[in-house]
C-alpha cells in the first residue's frame, strides 16, 4: 500500500495548492475503494461458489432420498407379507396338519 507522510502532503500543497492536495488525496481514496470492491467481488465469487456446491449436494441428497424412499416402500412390503404369513401360520408343521384336519373335517 502506497502511503505519504506529513512532509509528502506539505511538499504536494505547497508545490500545487489546495486543489493538488484534494486530487492526491482523491486519487489514494479511489485506489482504495477500488481495492475493496475487488475483495468485495471475490467474496462474491466465492459465495457464488459456496451455494452453487450447496445445490449440487441438494440435487445428490433427493437421488439419496429417492433411493431410500424405494428401500423403505419393499421392507414396509416385506414385513406386510411377512406378518400375514405370520397370522395365518403356514410354516409351523403342527398347525398345518391341524388346519387340514379341520378343514376336512368341516366337508
Amino acid at each position: 500500500m502506497e502511503t505519504i507522510s506529513l512532509v509528502g502532503y506539505l511538499e504536494i500543497f505547497k508545490n500545487f495548492g489546495l486543489i493538488g492536495l484534494v486530487i492526491v488525496l482523491w486519487w489514494m481514496d479511489s485506489k482504495r475503494f477500488t481495492r475493496i470492491l475487488d475483495k468485495y467481488k471475490a467474496d462474491m465469487l466465492e459465495q457464488r461458489r459456496m451455494y452453487e456446491s450447496n445445490v449440487s449436494l441438494v440435487k445428490d441428497y433427493k437421488s439419496v432420498a429417492s433411493d431410500l424412499k424405494d428401500v423403505v416402500i419393499m421392507n414396509t412390503q416385506a414385513m406386510t407379507t411377512l406378518s400375514q404369513e405370520i397370522l395365518q401360520n403356514e410354516y409351523c408343521p403342527m398347525v398345518r396338519i391341524n388346519k387340514k384336519k379341520v378343514i376336512k373335517g368341516v366337508n
